[in-house]
């Protein structure tokens, strides 16, 4: 062990000495005032960049002659990138000898003078070997994208608010409820876009930040997924590039140049890099486990965020969405609750169709009157607006916790509902059973066990079924005579006035419709489960990007007179992180 300490320790001081740091003698000092990059992904799996850069060089600084960008990929063709100063081009474009995995621009006669400012704009076609699985366990055949744009080293670029956008462009094909954006890591902006929608030209789905507090020396990271479908299996990789020179590089003759040169470019990657990789592959490895016994994670982080005391008020349905319930349990909850109003009549249970009453009822809550306005549409306009529904129920139960505590706040209404089972599940008689569920039915929805423990309950003996039955049972609806129209024909009245429940039926019945009822709503309404709860997690909670670090997980970059390091660190477990280097 000794002897291998001694070894890194001599190859190290050999490095200073063949690889000293390199110190540019000139007098860089500029601040990017403007920065916009689009980074297109296409459909054949490869990327393209366009970058537009605004610098403002110090009055006290060296022309800016150089432009070093540093690449996600040493997968591209540099003669395919194009460039221009002022909107002139840039003809000299070469590897770049700071940027491990970059290129340089050469703006010779065009090279901003002190005090004076210059407009580059890049285009770079063509990008292989940016793709790759999306490995969470919370959707299955997606396709990941990460990327941190360009960013220039720290010691000559000095601005802090940097107008900078950022926009990431999906291939053509994807679904209006199928692209999902990441967290923005280190980004100073509003972590969700600010702009959302699709190209005029190709219509292709996009998603775009922007804050006028950024700056260019920090490096920020960008994500996406989208289904595997639309890019060929063939492009995706299962690690970052080991080789990490550019495509047109000047190679050190000889063999020990060629070592050091590889040894000194890799130092973080084969060392202390590959230990954090390999540290954080465990830590989302048993991330993912975790996932997968939630499958449920469209919370806002912020409602989790611990302030004070219960927040007491909320209805079933609102404490099912502060407990993260399943999306087809609690449209089953609204259901439930609008034919208990008399606001709705089920039509058809397979495929579940429902009609609103005319007029409806007053007292109704705001999300139960979406959801009959929603649940009359067809098709992808239904499923939409089912969306939209749970999206403004999950901002508007956020709303109402702030400042409250969530632990709290759960245990609470997880006590409400294990005293209404017990409450149900202690009764004396069948008629006194039928009752006290028929009152806390919502509430005890909310328990996990809610199909076994409703079978258990109910398998023995009969149900008096409640008035609202018919309006939920077209076939219990025909059995006693009754109509869409006039659910229940002869409703009976009990002498002080009052209605009575109607006759009884088989409790595994009464349970079976009952458990079924979320099925139905999940096959009928919905469609795909695990889908649609996607949809909703992408816009209330989208998915974050693991990382190992404050910095947004990546280590190296760097560039410009510092010396090389890697160019990037991975911030996920078997997935390819675009990483461009920093330079000059």
């Amino acid at each position: 062990m000794k002897r291998i300490i001694k070894l890194v320790l001599f190859l190290i001081l050999i490095l200073q000495f063949v690889f000293p740091a390199s110190v540019s003698a000139q007098n860089y000092r500029f601040e990017v005032t403007v920065m916009e990059v689009e980074a297109y992904v296409e459909d054949d799996g490869s990327l393209s960049l366009w970058y537009y850069i605004q610098f403002q060089n110090s009055a006290n600084a060296d022309p800016i002659d150089f432009v070093d960008i540093g690449m996600p990929s040493s997968a591209y063709n540099l003669a395919s990138i194009q460039a221009e100063i002022d909107g002139k081009a840039i003809n000299k474009i070469e590897s770049s000898p700071y940027v491990p995995n970059g290129f340089a621009l050469a703006l010779e006669s065009d090279s901003i003078p002190p005090g004076q400012s210059g407009l580059v704009t890049i285009w770079i076609p063509g990008i292989k070997n940016v793709l790759s699985a999306y490995d969470g366990g919370d959707r299955e055949d997606y396709t990941n994208f990460q990327f941190t744009p360009n960013w220039f080293d720290a010691n000559y670029e000095r601005s802090t608010q940097t107008h900078y956008r950022m926009t990431i462009i999906l291939p053509p094909g994807v679904g209006d409820n199928e692209g999902v954006y990441y967290t923005p890591q280190g980004w100073p902006g509003d972590s969700s876009p600010d702009d959302t929608g699709r190209t005029e030209a190709e219509e292709r789905v996009y998603y775009s930040w922007f804050t006028t507090n950024a700056n260019v020396h920090t490096r920020y990271l960008f994500g996406a997924a989208f289904p595997s479908r639309l890019v060929p299996e063939d492009t995706l990789i299962t690690k970052p590039p080991q080789d990490t020179t550019p495509g047109i590089v000047r190679e050190p003759q000889g063999f020990l140049p060629s070592f050091f040169a590889f040894f000194s470019n890799n130092l973080c990657c084969c060392g202390i890099g590959t230990f954090f990789i390999g540290m954080f592959g465990f830590v989302f490895y048993q991330a993912t486990i975790g996932a997968n016994k939630r499958k449920m994670a469209y919370l806002p982080p912020k409602m989790k965020i611990e302030g004070n005391g219960i927040k007491r008020g909320l209805t079933a349905v609102e404490a099912a969405i502060l407990m993260e319930q399943p999306m087809d349990k609690i449209f089953t909850m609204i259901l439930f609750g609008v034919l208990k109003k008399e606001a709705a009549t089920v039509v058809k249970e397979d495929p579940l169709e429902v009609i609103a009453s005319k007029p409806l009822p007053e007292g109704l809550h705001a999300y139960e009157t979406e959801f009959l306005e929603a649940i009359a549409l067809s098709g992808v306009q239904r499923r939409t607006a089912m969306q939209n529904l749970m999206v403004t129920l999950v901002k508007s139960v956020s709303a109402k916790m702030k400042g409250f505590s969530h632990k709290e706040t759960v245990a609470y209404y997880k006590d409400i509902m294990q005293r209404a089972w017990k409450m149900v599940e202690e009764s004396d008689t069948p008629e006194v059973k039928s009752e006290r569920y028929n009152q806390a039915m919502e509430w005890t929805m909310l328990d996990d066990r809610y199909q076994e423990r409703t079978r258990r309950t109910f398998t023995t003996g009969p149900v008096f079924v409640p008035v609202w039955w018919p309006r939920y049972s077209p076939s219990y609806r025909r059995s006693i005579g009754g109509t869409t129209s006039n659910p229940v024909p002869a409703q009976k009245t009990a002498p002080g006035g009052g209605k009575v429940s109607l006759p009884n039926i088989p409790g595994s019945n009464f349970a079976a419709n009952v458990i079924n009822g979320a099925t139905a709503m999940s096959a009928g309404v919905i469609g795909n489960l695990t889908s649609f709860t996607n949809s909703i997690t992408s816009r209330t909670n989208p998915i974050p990007v693991s990382s190992s670090s404050g910095s947004g997980g990546f280590r190296g970059g760097g560039g410009g007179g510092g010396g090389s390091s890697c160019a990037c660190a991975c911030a996920c477990a078997g997935c390819a992180c675009a990483c461009a280097g920093g330079g000059r």
